[in-house]
């Protein structure tokens, strides 16, 4: 019911909208070394969302990497395509249903390569917000690319993590999960960040965070949202200015300096509450992830709609990108050292996400209602 929600919030967007006869598409390879025929004779699945949830249908590339689609249904309000390349999962943008009829779906794949041996992560930022028993956190992961090919990582995970979600479902579609709870990621070129959200369970008072590094780090911030006498400390972690988010949310904020692959970072976090008494705090990306990862498709397809129609933003949502804005002055003036500024645009892009997914949840019910 949760997936047919979030579908139906996709369909509300372009509910006028005629569906094209044909829908055509292009694949790529992104690589300038690639086999010639590389994009030739592959099976692209082509998803068409309707009121009823998304339509799959299959077609093949031609020798030039063209397909095209003619079974289209008539209600379809939005698409996009998705194609596996040597084990990696790749996505067109979602096209409404009018441009659907004129801009082909363009979907651009690359050459994989084994990790390069000076591949480092630049900054990892945890922020982990104290609820009873767990922490619901966010990940944001700061990456580079710049070659044209791909690559898969592991991504740094909290010891004893109970699960990880990812914000956009095509991102879930790339993750690759292992058997012994690690998850490779690819790292697409010109790549910059990878969002996640995590959840890790404590026993009260005390917990030992503990994150084992595969790779180099060029540093690493921890947030830990302020509640009664909770703190922070740990070898080489250092505390910064409390950071207080748009919504009043207080975080200590940890800086630790970079670290290397075959390290633990730890952290010890002291007098966590073991009752319920959190009831105002605002959680992040797990509040809303009952509506599933698929309901997250609606919101870049109204988003980019809004904008076509000059809707007006919300004010919570101008209010982040202006925090944004200053923040990004003040760290240009030098007023703000490299740790501080990184861990602050963090703890925005989090509160940002969040006024997404609330969007979009919103965006759902109220299709549901409609529809009901």
């Amino acid at each position: 019911m949760c997936i047919a929600i979030g579908w139906l919030g996709v369909a509300r967007v372009q509910a006028q909208a005629a569906a094209p006869f044909q829908i055509q598409g292009q694949l790529l390879n992104g690589t300038h070394d690639a086999p010639p025929d590389s994009v030739a004779n592959l099976p692209v699945t082509i998803f068409q969302i309707g009121p009823q949830g998304p339509v799959e249908r299959i077609v093949n590339t031609d020798a030039r990497g063209k397909f095209s689609l003619t079974d289209v249904i008539t209600n379809a309000n939005a698409y996009f395509a998705r194609v596996e390349y040597k084990d990696i999962k790749y996505y067109s943008e979602i096209t409404p249903a009018p441009v659907g009829a004129t801009l082909p779906l363009t979907v651009t794949v690359y050459e994989t390569q084994t990790i390069p041996a000076d591949f480092s992560l630049a900054r990892v930022h945890l922020i982990l917000e104290v609820q009873p028993k767990v922490f619901n956190g966010l990940q944001l992961v700061q990456v580079s690319n710049p070659t044209d090919r791909v690559f898969l990582i592991p991504l740094p995970l909290p010891a004893k993590y109970d699960k990880v979600q990812f914000d956009d479902v095509r991102d879930e579609g790339r993750a690759e999960r292992l058997a012994d709870g690690s998850i490779l990621f690819p790292v697409l070129p010109n790549a910059s960040e990878i969002l996640y959200g995590i959840t890790i369970p404590y026993t009260p008072p005390d917990f030992t965070l503990a994150m084992p590094l595969q790779n180099d780090v060029g540093g690493i911030n921890l947030l830990v949202s302020k509640l009664g006498a909770v703190t922070a400390t740990g070898a080489n972690l250092s505390p910064g200015n409390p950071f207080t988010s748009q919504n009043g949310q207080q975080y200590l904020v940890f800086a630790a300096p970079g670290q290397k692959a075959g390290t633990t970072f730890t952290a010890n976090i002291s007098n966590l509450p073991g009752a319920d008494n959190t009831q105002n705090l605002q959680t992040l990306i797990f509040v809303v992830g009952g509506l599933g990862g698929l309901a997250l498709l609606a919101y870049p397809v109204y988003r980019r709609y809004a904008v076509k129609n000059k809707t007006n933003v919300t004010p919570d949502h101008a209010t982040l990108v202006r925090a944004l804005a200053r923040l990004d002055d003040a760290y240009a003036r030098n007023e703000l050292d490299e740790s501080e500024y990184q861990a602050q645009r963090a703890a925005l892009k989090a509160e940002a996400l969040k006024g997404q997914l609330t969007e979009s949840s919103a965006g759902a019910q109220a299709a549901a209602s409609d529809n009901g």
